[in-house]
């Protein structure tokens, strides 16, 4: 450019510099700043913040922090985005102490930090599970005014969850909210679905009004959640009321929503419940399959209902087409166990009519069941 007569400026070395450092020149941008000096231009912070991403992307720290410190001497102050590349490339490179250092050294300077620099910190810690000092930053950036309710927020609670630490971070989300801070969607998946493989169904539940409050909607399969979760700790009346909750709100219940209640509630020793909640089931339009014909068959042969059992038996054969082996073997042992050897038989040629072909485990559930008689 010079030998055509024209003379940059520091907004065209500017543009230089940027294209670069995207290309990972940082080497030869960096001889241009010095031309730039040597023909009595004096590059701005533009200038410097551009190497400084250019080196920090290369992980060129060492360079990076040299160019920082010499900014000052040559008449250019580091400015915020200056001094958050640098916490960025320190988190990143692990030198959490270095990035805080940097980050204090910011604001001793005057310098006052925005949403990004708190959350490019935050994220540091977070990374390295040091959720103390990412919750007492999140708190900090809070009580500024600064939007948190983003990238910085998601990271603390995700780091939180990853090591267990679910009542604190739910501690920490309650007075959060009342800063009026609302919680992202993602991270209250991520908190439910925690707090449900912790076996903590009521803390998951209650985080419901939360999102609703906060304008989220749950969502089918968090609902599916917590009541499978409610199912496996026996509070199978819990996952009933979010069943209706879940109607009232429009989200209809699906199959997977039926199977959970039907074989809990036969696990639990309230068949009839289960088979009222397949009725409805049925009334949706939802087929029941041969997972629920064997929850009610198994659940009511252990209450000594096995009329019952047989007829659930004939009606998925004959109503549904479907035709569950272990549910015929399950109502042969319970037979041969408890009955007579001619009721056993009885009830084996009314399987064969429906069907039912004799397996192994028939033949020795008939076989214990005449020995009994004999015996």
């Amino acid at each position: 450019m010079s030998r055509a007569g024209v003379r940059p400026n520091a907004h065209t070395f500017n543009i230089l510099v940027a294209a670069l450092c995207r290309g990972e020149d940082a080497e030869r941008a960096q001889g241009f700043l010095e031309e730039l000096e040597e023909q009595g231009f004096e590059p701005d912070v533009v200038t410097y913040n551009t190497l400084l991403v250019g080196y920090c992307r290369r992980g060129r720290l060492q360079d990076a922090l040299h160019l920082f410190d010499v900014m000052p001497p040559r008449g250019v102050e580091p400015d915020l985005v200056s001094h958050t590349v640098l916490i960025d490339g320190l988190c990143k490179a692990g030198r959490l102490s270095d990035a805080r250092r940097m980050f204090d050294r910011m604001v001793n300077s005057g310098v006052s930090p925005d949403a990004v620099a708190y959350s490019v910190l935050i994220a540091g810690y977070c990374n390295e599970c040091r959720v103390k000092e990412a919750r007492l930053l999140l708190m900090e950036m809070v009580g500024k005014g600064l939007s948190s309710e983003g990238f910085a927020l998601k990271s603390v609670i995700e780091s939180h969850v990853k090591i267990g630490k679910l009542l604190t971070c739910l501690n920490m989300a309650s007075p959060l909210r009342k800063y009026g801070v609302v919680i992202p969607l993602e991270s209250y998946n991520c908190l439910i679905g925690a707090l449900c493989e912790d076996m903590r169904p009521h803390a998951a539940r209650s985080l419901f009004q939360w999102m609703i409050e906060d304008g989220h909607s749950p969502s089918l399969e968090m609902y599916n959640m917590v009541v499978d979760c409610f199912c496996q700790c026996g509070s199978v009346d819990e996952a009933l009321d979010i069943k209706v909750e879940m109607s009232s709100r429009g989200v209809k219940p699906d199959f997977d929503t039926y199977r959970t209640l039907v074989t809990c509630l036969c696990r639990v020793g309230r068949s009839s419940d289960g088979k009222s909640v397949m009725a409805e089931m049925i009334e949706l339009g939802l087929q029941p399959n041969e997972t629920i014909c064997a929850a009610l068959v198994c659940g009511f042969c252990k209450e000594g209902s096995l009329n019952k059992a047989e007829l659930i038996l004939k009606a998925f054969v004959l109503d549904l087409q479907v035709c569950c082996n272990k549910s015929y073997n399950t109502l042969m042992r319970a037979y041969c166990m408890t009955r007579s050897s001619t009721e056993s038989l009885d009830l084996q040629n009314r399987m064969l009519e429906l069907g039912f072909v004799p397996s192994s485990d028939t033949c020795r559930s008939l076989v214990y069941g005449l020995s009994r008689s004999i015996a």
